[in-house]
């Protein structure tokens, strides 16, 4: 036999051990516990969405689900630990729409490429935000603080601890012709825990992360952020109908770092679809949370994450936001 056909032969058979290791790897799979790396503080939206969702996907999957948080710089430091991981399907980020449609138009030293780094496995969940104020502040409706901002220029003050939540609060006030002084937090129990001690003005926040404490009467929801009303509360207006036209939410999805063999990514998908479709007590938690459930094909989630990147890259470039 020739060199070059004896090379030719060893690269194909090496090239075939590889295809069947993968495909014998993909079988065994899980073999162990797996963990959720969720880029944002404990006891936010995406922490309390995979803690629901916890016990489904071990049954399913038939391994240990292990939520580890991560939270800071707009939910990038938990992104890049995710990316930088070890693809073989025991990694994986649980993240919302500002790691993956707002940070790469909004953050300079982003350190993470979300096209080539990731892969979307799964969708899981779209959600409001509320725009919330602390009961005690004399704000009963959207246009009191646009009053109240028209009248003080920058004394007013909103929060913020990811992306989505900046891009909002900057959507608003946009839309009023105001301007509010913006305040930036690690996570959003922290935000929440200043609104409470009155020491922040205005959150969008999700429902999951206020609920108690608007239940309590502690603090007060003056609208919603999209297109419709949001089912947990009926009564309340949504920033369209207290006649300002801005529409966002954010979404849930799950990602494996971007070499993570399709087989794996496959049946981790299989199986989210069937927990987030199936589970009839998991769905009734979320929705009464105010999220609503729904799957997707792999070529659609991936679909969804490039179209949700370019329409969030408009709305930040409309803006006139720069990358910090």
């Amino acid at each position: 036999m020739s060199l070059a056909r004896y090379t030719m032969s060893s690269v194909a058979a090496v090239f075939a051990m590889a295809i069947l290791s993968v495909g014998a790897h993909a079988q065994t799979y899980p073999a162990k516990p797996i963990t959720f790396l969720i880029p944002y503080g404990a006891g936010g939206g995406t922490d309390v969405i995979a803690r629901t969702l916890q016990e489904d996907i071990r049954a399913e999957l038939g391994q240990p689900i292990i939520i580890d948080n991560r939270p800071g710089a707009n939910g990038a430091i938990g992104s890049v630990a995710a990316a930088r991981a070890e693809p073989d399907g025991y990694t994986l980020l649980l993240t919302g729409s500002s790691t993956f449609s707002l940070n790469p138009h909004l953050m300079k030293d982003i350190r993470y490429d979300q096209l080539n780094d990731f892969v979307p496995v799964a969708f899981l969940v779209r959600s409001p935000w509320m725009m919330v104020v602390n009961a005690q502040s004399g704000f009963k409706s959207v246009a009191d603080v646009v009053k109240a901002a028209k009248q003080s220029p920058g004394k007013l003050t909103v929060g913020y601890w990811q992306s989505n939540v900046l891009v909002t609060g900057e959507a608003f006030q946009r839309a009023a012709g105001v301007e509010m002084l913006k305040v930036p937090y690690k996570s959003v129990v922290e935000a929440v825990s200043d609104l409470l001690a009155q020491r922040i003005d205005i959150l969008f926040v999700d429902i999951q992360a206020v609920r108690a404490h608007v239940d309590a009467g502690t603090l007060r929801y003056l609208a919603a952020t999209t297109a419709k009303r949001v089912s947990v509360a009926p009564d309340l207006p949504t920033l369209s109908e207290s006649g300002l036209p801005v529409v966002t939410d954010a979404s849930v999805i799950l990602f494996a770092p971007s070499k993570t063999p399709r087989p794996i990514v496959e049946r981790l998908n299989a199986a989210m679809v069937k927990v987030v479709a199936n589970s009839t007590v998991a769905r009734e938690k979320l929705m009464g949370m105010g999220h609503e459930p729904a799957t997707m094909t792999l070529p659609e989630v991936d679909g969804f994450v490039r179209s949700e990147l370019a329409r969030w890259g408009e709305m930040i470039k409309s803006f006139g936001l720069e990358k910090q």
